[in-house]
């Protein structure tokens, strides 16, 4: 095998490795949340990399196998990315402004096909590279009176959701990291 496919397959491997983690792991800090999860985009790197470290061996059969399994991973990658950007894509709705450095990020995203939407709610500590953003609640308005109205903060470590009935859900940070003690979520 030439050195060249060696690296090729190296960095398939890493590609696909790194695609693997960001899919089945969630991490906290916002880098990497923002910027490295796109699973599919990294899986269909993985295999565009292996077709082309495949294209340098010797044997006509393996060479035609490699690449066309690595065109088969790639279409499904994408046919996966492109399903989670219909059913995941969410919007910046804003930031509700907290004590320093915590604010409360909104998001919005449609649940499906249908009229409704979801409001996702998740706290930010800001520091920098070293930024965290944690869930803190997911409400669906499929019921009328379980839409996210508000949020508020009540002191220092603490926030609280109104929903659109009046109910509301007091929401405590810890004290060391400011990770939610408990998430809210109706109908998600």
């Amino acid at each position: 095998m030439p050195p060249r496919s060696l690296v090729l397959s190296a960095a398939s491997l890493c590609a696909g490795g790194l695609a693997a983690l960001v899919y089945f792991s969630g991490s906290d800090l916002v880098l990497l949340r923002e910027h490295l999860n796109h699973p599919f985009a990294f899986g269909v790197l993985a295999c565009l990399l292996m077709a082309s470290a495949a294209v340098g061996l010797r044997r006509m059969w393996l060479r035609a196998m490699i690449i066309v399994l690595a065109g088969l991973g790639a279409s499904a990658a994408l046919c996966g990315g492109w399903m989670a950007l219909v059913f995941a894509s969410a919007e910046e709705v804003g930031f509700v402004d907290g004590p320093v450095p915590y604010r409360v990020r909104l998001q919005r995203s449609m649940a499906g096909f249908g009229p409704d939407t979801v409001m996702w709610l998740s706290v930010r500590r800001d520091g920098g590279l070293l930024s965290r953003e944690w869930e803190l609640g997911c409400f669906n308005d499929d019921v009328p009176d379980d839409a996210f109205d508000s949020v508020m903060w009540t002191g220092p470590r603490s926030v609280e959701i109104r929903v659109a009935d009046g109910r509301t859900f007091p929401v405590s940070l810890e004290a060391a990291s400011g990770r939610p003690w408990a998430t809210v979520t109706l109908n998600c």
